[in-house]
């Protein structure tokens, strides 16, 4: 499953989320059922981050996004972001 998701940080929370963002490429490529996780910066706007990952299974995905940092995370990050959107393959 491919799975692009996009951010777009809140100009005064854009450092904030791009550290929370990095923080969990590591994480996310060590678990199970992940083959890639890249993030990418907007060339046209800096404000928008791009996570470009390739699962597995699409399971394997929502076990990853049901554990407790990826609750974490998203409790975190809430205020900072001001767009959210993904795109979902399955080839």
């Amino acid at each position: 499953m491919k799975l692009i998701i996009k951010y777009q940080a809140k100009p005064q929370h854009k450092e904030a989320l791009e550290k929370e963002l990095r923080s969990i490429i590591l994480i996310t490529r060590k678990a199970v059922g992940c083959v890639q996780c890249d993030l990418h910066v907007s060339m046209d706007n800096k404000l928008v981050f791009f996570f470009d990952m390739l699962w597995e299974k699409e399971q394997d995905w929502k076990n990853y996004i049901g554990r407790k940092h990826m609750k974490d995370f998203y409790a975190l990050t809430e205020g900072m972001v001001d767009t959210y959107d993904q795109c979902v393959s399955k080839y």
